[in-house]
């Protein structure tokens, strides 16, 4: 018996797939059985466990004993596959929405007494109608100068990002995938990313290098960790300056996108990644351009369901989506930059002018193009009352 034929015995030892109702069995009957049954009881159980927390939600926001240690034990069940599987090659993803809500529920989750939800976690949308759970092939082997061996580094809802050290540079290269179960709308977004990435060369936008039709994926430039991940860690005693410089590299970044007649529309704090230099300097690199738009394109024809990460409350219909409304999301990314909190209203002083301004909640008196938002933060000067340490980092 194969390790990995081990492996799998193990799983369905530990995550019977007969329990799982037909209900969700048949959401997964496009994976590689036995995952397919494993995969549809811990959908089920999830799904349980998260409508009852929405309903505790409303009750006090206690999560009671028992369903903590329950929900614990499955998210412990989901760590424990993927890794299992990690050793033979085989990435097992969850969608993000839901590996939000588990990333959140391990802060607050305890085994006795009880857990209390936090205020500021919102309901959970609960999925009944497509897997959140997907198994990848083995991770590629080497052909040419594809990578070997991958590290998965992160994941959205149509693709997954691994790392891999390039062995004729020795230097660190992303691959991103996309996800087997996507619709041919996604993979045309997916490829379109790819086609827009690799004819851009800008200081401050991801590079891509080569595209892989066998697998849809791609090889781009690698970063060390998310803007969100960035002022999180150092948020304590990041100089005045270096939030100027990563707020401005950010919007140059959007300004020659805008130029040049695209819009992202999926501005957030995961798609601005990070790159570290010697003596603590980093380089902002825009990325994630999934959602991106040409002006003059016709691709959101009909569509009217809004998506991205920051949603501006001015936008009716995303085939709609104008420059103001990448504004809006650079506002509130221009704030969490200088305060390190998600919400408006942090920035005060001619920060907080700035951020009001591109986030107004009526376009018109917002700005009308990044470039005016430039200026009015390449003027800002250290608060006279700011208590943020100030140095050449």
């Amino acid at each position: 018996m194969s390790l990995l034929d081990r492996i799998l015995k193990g799983i369905t030892d530990d995550v019977d797939p007969g329990e799982a109702e037909p209900e969700y069995l048949q959401l997964y009957e496009s994976e590689s059985a036995p995952l397919d049954g494993v995969f549809a009881v811990l959908h089920e159980k999830l799904n349980g466990h998260f409508k009852f927390m929405n309903y505790k939600m409303n009750q006090g926001r206690h999560f009671n004993a028992e369903d903590s240690r329950q929900l614990l034990e499955v998210m412990r069940e989901i760590s424990s596959i993927r890794k299992s599987l990690k050793r033979v090659g085989v990435q097992v993803t969850l969608r993000d929405d839901y590996q939000s809500v588990i990333s959140k529920c391990n802060m607050f989750l305890v085994h006795s007494g009880g857990s209390t939800i936090p205020d500021d976690m919102d309901p959970i949308e609960i999925e009944r109608f497509e897997p959140v759970l997907f198994s990848l092939d083995r991770a590629p082997q080497r052909k040419g100068s594809e990578p070997q061996a991958l590290t998965l580094v992160g994941e959205g809802s149509f693709a997954i990002v691994h790392r891999f050290e390039d062995e004729m540079y020795g230097i660190p290269i992303a691959v991103k995938r996309a996800k087997p179960n996507i619709s041919d709308r996604d993979l045309e977004r997916f490829r379109s990313e790819f086609a827009l990435l690799k004819e851009i060369r800008f200081p401050y936008i991801v590079e891509a290098y080569r595209y892989d039709e066998d697998r849809n994926s791609f090889t781009m430039e690698f970063c060390d960790e998310t803007l969100g991940e960035y002022i999180r860690r150092n948020n304590s005693t990041l100089p005045w300056a270096t939030r100027k410089r990563v707020a401005l590299q950010f919007l140059y970044a959007l300004n020659y996108l805008h130029q040049r007649g695209t819009l992202h529309r999926d501005i957030s704090r995961s798609n601005v990644l990070i790159k570290h230099f010697d003596r603590g300097a980093v380089q902002v690199k825009l990325s994630d351009f999934g959602l991106h738009k040409l002006e003059d394109s016709e691709f959101t024809r009909t569509e009217t369901e809004l998506k991205g990460s920051v949603i501006d409350p001015a936008l009716e219909s995303f085939k709609n989506f104008a420059a103001t409304n990448d504004i809006y999301a650079a506002g509130m990314l221009v704030s969490f930059i200088f305060t390190g909190r998600v919400a408006l209203g942090a920035s005060k002083g001619a920060a907080g002018q700035v951020v009001a301004k591109a986030t107004h909640s009526d376009p018109a008196p917002r700005y009308q193009n990044v470039a005016e938002m430039i200026v009015a933060v390449e003027a800002l000067d250290l608060p006279e009352s700011s208590t943020l340490r100030d140095s050449p980092a």
